[in-house]
C-alpha cells in the first residue's frame, strides 16, 4: 500500500517559444502530502533519469530533496601531507626558533616521500618503508624525524595514526657515554679558540651552565657583588629537570667578566655574551679541536666535565643537582657524572688564555 501512495512522474509544459520543459514531480505519501518538484529539464531523457532516481529513493524511504542536495555538495577538499605539514608547523607557537628550525628540516625530509599524498591513505607499512629508506640518519635523529611525522598526522586528525602503530620499528639507539675533555684538552681548546669566545667557554666549564642559558643571560641578571648569575624561568630551557636558580661564579672569573665590559655598556637588557649561540659555540669548539689535534668535543661536554668534577670532589648529590638545575639528583648522578681525571685547569692558566693571543 505504501508503494502506491509514493510516486514520481513527469509533467510536460510548453513555454512561450514553443519548446517543451519536463518537470519531475513526486509525492512522499498519500494525497495529504504535497506534490514537490525535483528539477526541470529541456530533454525528456534527462527528466526520465531524474524520475527513476527519485523513485528509487522513495522506495527506500529516503527524502529525495535531501538526497539530491547531498549529491550536489562540492567534493571535500583533500589536503596533502605537505599542506598538513605547513598547517601543523604554523600552529606551533610553543616552539622556539631553534626547535622550529629542526622541524623545518624534518618536514623537508618527510615531504620527499609524503608531500603529495593523502595522510588518510597512509598505512603503517608506508611509514616502515620510510624508516627503512632513511637509515642514513642517526637512529636518534630518525626518531625525531618520525616524531614530527606523527604530530603532522595527529594535527590532520588521522586516527588511528599509522606512524604511531607499534609495527613501525626504529633502529636501536646505542648511546655511548660522553668523555669530557681533561684539563689539558680544555686548555688546548681555549688556546685555539678566538679570544672573543674564550670567556664564554670558560664560563660554561666553571659553572656548568648550558649554552642556551648563557646565550639568554642579560646584565640585569648579573649580581656582581655576590658573584652570581640569576637564571630566570623565562631563560631556562623548558624541561622538567630545569629550574630557575642562582649560579655561583668564581670570584676571579666574575672579575674577568666585569673587566671585559665597560660600565656604560652594562645596560640591563644587554646580553652578557652577545652572539654566543649554540651553533656558534659548536663551530668554535669544532675548529679549535681540529686545530689542536685533539678529539672532537661538543659544548655540552664542558657541562659534563664540570658536574663530573664537582661529583668527584665530594659535592653532595642534592647540592650537585641544585647547581646543575636538575629537579632530581639522579639526573646529575646518572647522566652527568663520568669516570675521568679530577684535574682542575689552574686559574692562572685559564686567566692567561683569556688575555692571550687571538
Amino acid at each position: 500500500m505504501g508503494d502506491q501512495t509514493m510516486s514520481a512522474r513527469i509533467r510536460t509544459r510548453q513555454v512561450g517559444d514553443g519548446t517543451k520543459r519536463y518537470i519531475v514531480l513526486y509525492r512522499r505519501g498519500g494525497r495529504y502530502f504535497p506534490t514537490e518538484s525535483l528539477g526541470t529539464f529541456r530533454r525528456l531523457r534527462d527528466a526520465q533519469q531524474r524520475r527513476d532516481l527519485v523513485s528509487g529513493w522513495l522506495a527506500q524511504g529516503i527524502n529525495p530533496k535531501a538526497a539530491l542536495a547531498e549529491l550536489q555538495k562540492p567534493p571535500a577538499t583533500i589536503r596533502t601531507f605537505g599542506e598538513w605539514g605547513e598547517l601543523s608547523r604554523a600552529s606551533r607557537v610553543d616552539l622556539d626558533e631553534r626547535t622550529m628550525k629542526n622541524v623545518n628540516s624534518h618536514l623537508l625530509r618527510l615531504n620527499e616521500t609524503f608531500a603529495g599524498t593523502d595522510p588518510f591513505d597512509h598505512t603503517p607499512d608506508d611509514w616502515q618503508q620510510w624508516v627503512a629508506a632513511n637509515t642514513d640518519l642517526k637512529p636518534s635523529s630518525l626518531k625525531r624525524y618520525l616524531a614530527t611525522g606523527k604530530l603532522v598526522l595527529d594535527y590532520a586528525g588521522v586516527d588511528p595514526n599509522p606512524a604511531r602503530d607499534p609495527r613501525v620499528k626504529l633502529p636501536p639507539i646505542r648511546r655511548t657515554e660522553p668523555t669530557p675533555p681533561d684539563a689539558n684538552q680544555f686548555l688546548a681548546i681555549l688556546e685555539h679558540a678566538p679570544r672573543a669566545r674564550r670567556l664564554a667557554l670558560v664560563m660554561i666549564e666553571q659553572t656548568a651552565m648550558t649554552v642556551g642559558e648563557l646565550e639568554q643571560l642579560e646584565w640585569q641578571d648579573v649580581d656582581i657583588a655576590e658573584s652570581r648569575f640569576r637564571l630566570r624561568r623565562s631563560t631556562v630551557k623548558a624541561q622538567i629537570r630545569s629550574r630557575a636558580r642562582w649560579v655561583q661564579v668564581p670570584n676571579w672569573l666574575m672579575d674577568e667578566l666585569v673587566a671585559a665590559c665597560p660600565p656604560d655598556d652594562r645596560t640591563p637588557i644587554r646580553r652578557v655574551f652577545p652572539g654566543f649561540t649554540p651553533d656558534v659555540a659548536k663551530a668554535v669548539i669544532a675548529r679549535a679541536c681540529k686545530a689542536a689535534g685533539i678529539p672532537h668535543f661538543h659544548p655540552h661536554d664542558l657541562r659534563h666535565r664540570r658536574i663530573s668534577l664537582w661529583h668527584g670532589q665530594g659535592v653532595p648529590a642534592r647540592e650537585l643537582a641544585a647547581r646543575a638545575g636538575h629537579a632530581k639528583a639522579s639526573m646529575s648522578l646518572d647522566t652527568y657524572s663520568h669516570v675521568m681525571p679530577l684535574d682542575e685547569a689552574p686559574e692562572v692558566r685559564l686567566a692567561e688564555c683569556l688575555v692571550g693571543t687571538p
